[in-house]
């Protein structure tokens, strides 16, 4: 929940425009705190580009339900998708240089470093013993999705719970013998299985990085630069496909369920020609042969969510009469 509101500037009685994000504490109170704690920690690093947070802490509401709650500075501007094609080649290189240099600022920060830490223990709670212990873990990492993890293995069981669905889709063993490697294997033939060393596993800690997670490739141009601000060893090319796999078996099993949101998403990707492309870090890509790609907009996709919907409730229907004429 987002409120906006006006708070003093200066002693000058200067306002600011500021949204109040509130969460019930009934909630995930610990990845909210993982987010306000690196909503603090960003600025630290690349003060011009990103919203400062005034404010963190608990409120309660007539009834005693306790909110947790931050208080964060409005960045007026125009959104980079909505003006990106108006751009100059010139102003969008130099719009993706300065994202690039932001991003290998952010990269340097570990959560053992002692400013991370420091914003970490005091925003997850200096009394909460076991979130102490585990940050005083040489090598802990994590993200308000996975909470705080002490080893690669935790990450790997983190994804599938993200991942976790009422039928299994995959299945994740040990190879064998005294082996701690980890063989990811697809409930669907076709799409076959992965195994992931060990020793690859056990270095994702000393690689994890402070990360925004929400930059989508429609808002950058991908360049040959690419393999020098994003690691390319042999353990993140193994944790890449490894999620791969287990979300493209889900998406299986949600697109064989008519889940709608998975048949809007193979239906985008079909009508856009997209195929998985053999460098994991490219993603889905489409043939250059296939010229421009036509993009979808808004209305399009409404019109496809609104069809799809009134297509499951037509199926629906019928099933349920069928099943009544069989009753009687």
């Amino acid at each position: 929940m987002r409120v906006y509101s006006r708070t003093p500037q200066n002693s000058e009685n200067h306002h600011t425009t500021c949204i109040v994000r509130l969460e019930s504490e009934d909630g995930t109170p610990k990845a909210f705190a993982m987010v306000a704690a690196m909503q603090q920690i960003a600025p630290t690093i690349i003060p011009d580009l990103v919203p400062k947070t005034f404010q963190v802490g608990k409120a309660a509401n007539a009834q005693g339900r306790i909110f947790e709650f931050s208080v964060i500075e409005v960045v007026l501007g125009d959104i980079l998708e909505n003006v990106w094609q108006l751009m100059s080649t010139d102003e969008q290189r130099d719009v993706v240089a300065e994202l690039v240099e932001a991003l290998q600022k952010l990269h340097c920060v570990r959560l053992s470093d002692k400013m991370a830490e420091e914003t970490m223990r005091k925003m997850l709670g200096e009394d909460d013993e076991e979130v102490q212990r585990v940050l005083e873990t040489p090598g802990v990492f994590g993200g308000p999705h996975t909470g705080l993890l002490n080893n690669g293995h935790a990450l790997l069981y983190s994804i599938m719970e993200k991942r976790k669905v009422e039928k299994t889709f995959y299945t994740m063993k040990s190879v064998g013998g005294d082996s701690q490697d980890v063989r990811i294997q697809s409930s669907f033939e076709d799409m076959g299985s992965i195994v992931i060393n060990n020793s690859d596993i056990g270095r994702w800690a000393g690689e994890s990085v402070l990360c925004h997670n929400d930059l989508t490739p429609r808002n950058l141009i991908l360049q040959s630069r690419i393999s020098v601000d994003v690691p390319r060893s042999s353990s993140q090319i193994a944790l890449v496909r490894g999620m791969e796999l287990i979300y493209e078996s889900q998406q299986r099993l949600l697109l064989n369920r008519k889940n709608i949101s998975a048949r809007i998403r193979k239906t985008i990707m079909e009508y856009s020609k997209l195929t998985r492309d053999n460098d994991p870090y490219a993603g889905w890509t489409r043939n250059p042969q296939d010229g421009p790609c036509l993009e979808y907009s808004s209305a399009d996709i409404q019109k496809l969510v609104y069809d799809m919907v009134k297509e499951t409730d037509a199926r629906r229907k019928l099933k349920a009469e069928r099943s009544s004429a069989a009753m009687s």
